[in-house]
């Protein structure tokens, strides 16, 4: 029988991994039963993109947070940080070939493709959010600190999830 000692770590290569794999072969099938591009298209970005992106923001916000606390426990944070952006950048690469690939020659141009991701990143700054307003309750607790100082620092941890949400809006 395997023992997992690290049961965090298997579960951030599960929650990581599971989507990269999966979902360019479920993009594959639903795009070669799904005659219509443009949904296949954003339904494909918007569900794989924001899977990924909500673990990544969390543990972005969550870092901020525990440097703010002068907690030196960050190892997680950082694992999930560095496997977070190589599966995003991984599955960002595949949806983008999949899109030229299956939609060449067809009426989608590449502004569909840029207003789904804006969405999904959108999305996924909203969803992370309201997650790390949860996390940040619960950790916040084990400090003693005034309330004007927990505000302080939730709206700093929070604000590069606003700043991404801001630039995908502008940028993308």
């Amino acid at each position: 029988m395997m023992k997992i000692k690290n049961m965090d770590s298997f579960k951030l290569s599960y929650m990581y991994f599971f989507p990269v794999v999966f979902f360019p072969f479920l993009n594959i099938y639903q795009f070669r039963n799904n005659p219509d591009l443009q949904s296949w298209l954003f339904s494909n970005l918007l569900i794989s993109i924001t899977v990924i992106l909500v673990p990544l923001c969390l543990s972005l916000s969550m870092l901020i947070t525990k440097f703010l606390y002068q907690d030196h426990n960050k190892k997680m944070e950082y694992n999930a940080m560095g496997l977070g952006l190589l599966c995003l950048i991984f599955l960002m690469g595949s949806n983008y070939y999949q899109f030229h690939k299956f939609t060449a020659g067809t009426y989608l141009s590449i502004d569909h493709y840029r207003m789904a991701l804006m969405l999904s990143f959108l999305i996924g700054c909203f969803v992370s959010s309201l997650c790390f307003a949860l996390k940040y309750k619960q950790y916040s607790k084990k400090y003693d600190t005034d309330f004007n100082l927990k505000t302080q620092r939730f709206m700093l941890s929070a604000s590069p999830l606003l700043l991404i949400a801001i630039t995908a809006i502008f940028v993308v």
